[in-house]
Order: structure tokens, then sequence, then C-alpha cells
């Protein structure tokens, strides 16, 4: 993704807890608050206690995927009662570029929200029914549900590069076992200009779940279209500009309206004809906010609008710039609201200069998000300025995130009911 905010592209799934009052990062940036360490004898765990609430960090999922488990399915973490989990300091994570984001827990309610690739890691698990006993609800945010997930055929090209990037063979996993995180991370790095050389999509996320059959049963959208089970709580939605910073990053120099319809070819096949019809170039200048345009209606906004129309409680649009100069933009994405945007706001990043107008997006953001964590509503318990209608097909109202917030209906209806004539999947 664009370098904007030091957020990398697979984002992990993070848990929110369910707790009274919102945590800022500015009370978390220090431990000089988390004096009072308590032994949890329900969960055989110790945590943090404050006036705020109660604090674990680090609650295992699954036995750590090290030595013979890594590249190996995850395996249930075995019970530890009656020794004592240490919830108190937070674990080793996986090797990304720091976020700034505090593990906040509580094991008894979790909402699971992702974003970006995380976004997806949610929507999988939303949709699986052996995952439903784990949470109580989930957030989708960002999720590019046009980048088409891959069957193992497909991940050999990758899985031959990777391996001689490591001086492996693609079967012997003993070898790949054997490779140092630092060299995995640089293999996989040094890989991803070979595939995003190979396929355009692939530059919005070259390493892509696998259809293995046991949770991902298949694309998303088909996915969701076949669930024969109730479905949880879903709050849904993307930011108003997904693609530009990824086009910026593609193309760092201007994209002529010949190269334009050359790309729009090399993607859609014979249905760009339909769809330069009705994006034609922009004058005889750079195309490239209108690739930008294109590439955020039909890899995220559209596609998010067939998932929430099936499973939606709740639908937004993240439509807000960063109004200081806070974060790394890229040069395209100055005064626009990019892929990662709404998480500044989000995690009330502390190292952000706000503005009276951002600090207000940042806390009613939190506020509603908290608020579901508690109570699967994101207007209660507590108080918001504006109240959050639900999405109800053929009334779909969202919530349009701006200064001052709005309730606006029918999210690129026009653009949304052509790219469904179009379809999803790549010609």
């Amino acid at each position: 993704m664009a370098p904007r905010v030091d957020l990398p592209l697979l984002k992990k799934v993070e848990l929110i807890k369910d707790y009274d009052r919102q945590f800022s990062q500015r009370d978390l940036a220090t431990k000089s608050m988390l004096t009072d360490i308590y032994l949890d004898s329900k969960t055989s765990m110790q945590r943090y206690e404050t006036d705020l609430g109660r604090i674990f960090y680090g609650i295992p999922f699954a036995q750590p995927p090290i030595g013979r488990l890594r590249w190996n399915r995850p395996v249930p973490i075995s019970k530890w009662a009656p020794s004592t989990i240490n919830a108190t300091e937070i674990p080793p994570a996986c090797p990304q570029p720091a976020c700034d984001v505090h593990d906040i827990l509580c094991p008894k309610t979790i909402t699971l929200f992702g974003q970006s690739a995380g976004a997806q890691s949610t929507a999988l698990h939303f949709l699986t029914s052996d995952m439903q006993s784990f949470f109580q609800a989930a957030i989708i945010e960002s999720s590019p549900m046009s980048v088409p997930f891959r069957t193992y055929a497909e991940y050999i090209t990758p899985t031959v590069l990777l391996a001689e990037k490591l001086n492996c063979t693609i079967g012997d996993l003993a070898c790949f076992r054997t490779a140092s995180c630092q060299d995995i991370v640089a293999a996989q790095t040094a890989v991803n200009s070979m595939l995003t050389s190979l396929k355009l999509l692939l530059f919005f996320e070259p390493w892509l779940p696998v259809i293995d059959n046991m949770i991902v049963h298949g694309q998303l959208l088909d996915m969701v279209s076949n669930v024969s089970f109730t479905l949880k709580p879903l709050i849904i939605g993307t930011v108003t500009e997904e693609a530009l910073g990824f086009i910026y990053d593609i193309w760092s120099t201007p994209v002529p309206p010949m190269l334009y319809a050359e790309i729009g070819l090399a993607i859609f096949g014979t249905k760009f004809l339909k769809i330069i019809e009705r994006y034609p170039p922009e004058g005889s200048g750079d195309q490239r906010l209108l690739l930008a345009r294109l590439a955020t209606q039909w890899i995220f906004a559209c596609p998010t609008r067939v998932f929430a129309r099936k499973t939606a409680t709740y639908s937004y649009a993240f439509g807000y710039p960063l109004q200081t100069n806070g974060t790394m933009n890229s040069s395209g994405c100055d005064g626009h609201t990019c892929h990662g945007d709404e998480l500044v706001f989000l995690f009330e990043s502390f190292w952000v200069n706000f503005t009276d107008a951002d600090r207000r997006i940042s806390q009613t953001l939190a506020t509603y998000w908290t608020n579901y964590a508690k109570s699967k509503d994101p207007n209660q318990p507590v108080q918001v300025s504006l109240r959050w209608p639900k999405f109800i097909r053929g009334f779909e109202q969202y919530l349009y995130f701006q200064d001052p917030l709005q309730i606006q209906e029918d999210y690129l209806k026009d653009d949304c009911d052509f790219w469904d004539t179009i379809g999803y999947k790549k010609s």
C-alpha cells in the first residue's frame, strides 16, 4: 500500500475488548498507569486493572507457529490451568512496521475486526461456520473484495520464487523452517516486486489467502452467497479514495490517455469497451485520478455493497482527510482520503498533531467502534452526536464520516449499479 502512515497492507486482525470507557493511546503510551496486577480466577490470567477497565495482553489462541508448526495448520492451545498466563506484557508480534496499536483484550465478549487484508481475514471468519463460537460481532474495513484469492496451483510460482530466495527447494519444508525471520521477510519483499510485475492486481496484495476448502471455500462474494447459518452483527465500509495511493505508487509519472486504455484492456479485456464509455479519459493529460476512481469502485466500494446487502447491520463511508502533515503521504494522497487513513483516527494516534476537527472525528469514530464492541449497537451506551441507522436493503442508509457527520443513502448507487453489470471477476 502507499507508504502513508507506516501501516502495512497485511494488517493483523484485531480484537476489541468489551469495556466501559474508551482507552486512548495517549493513556497507554506509558506503563506508569499500569501498576495494579490481578489474577483472574476464571481465566487463570494475570491482568492489569485501572479505573478505566481491565487489560489483558497477548491472550494465546493457538500454539506458537514456530519450529515444525511453521507453515502448518494451527494447533489448538492446550489448557493452561492450573498454571497462570502472564497477560500483563505485550508478547512478540509478527514482523511488520510498528503500528502503535495496543493489544487491549477482553476474553469474554469479542468483536473481531480487521482492515485491508485483515478485513479479508475477518470476512473469512465471519463466513465460516466453524468459527462462530469464537466471536460475537465483526467489523470489516476496506476489504479489497475484487482481488481474487488463489488456488494451490496459482501459488506454485510465488512459492518457487520464495524458495529460490531462501536457497531451498520447493518441497523442503525443513529448509524453510530453518530460515530466520529476517531472511523470510527479505525474501518476501524481493518476491513481491517479481509478482507485481506479472499481474497488476497483485500490486494491491501480493500474498493472498489460498482456497483450501476448509476456511477459504472460494472468493468472498461467492462464499457470502452460499451461507447457510445466521450471521452475526456486522459493520462494513470503505474510505472514499481507497486506490489513490496504490495508483500513484504503481505509476509515479503521469498516465496519458493511451496508457489508460492499455491498462484497462489488460485488466478487463473486452469489458473495458463498456467501461471506457462510462469513464472516458479526462482531457489529454494525466489519468491517474480517473484510474484511482475506477479501482476504488471496482476493487473496494462496489463489491463491498454486494457483500453488505447480504450481511451488513451497519454501513459507512469514511471521507475525512487528515488536516495535518503528521503522516508520510505519497504525493497523490495529500488532501485526499486514502487506504488506511481511518486508522489514524480510530486508534487516536498520539504521534499525530490533530486539529480540533481531526480530534472530533477521532473521538467520534472511536466512540462508535467501542460502543459496538460493548453492545453490538454503535449508538450506545456512550451517547453519540448522530444516531447511526441500520443498513436495510431497499433503504440503504450509511454513516458518512466527515466534519460534520452525515447520514446519506445509496452510496455510489449509479456507479455501483454499473459495476454490478460488469462483475467483480477479472476477465
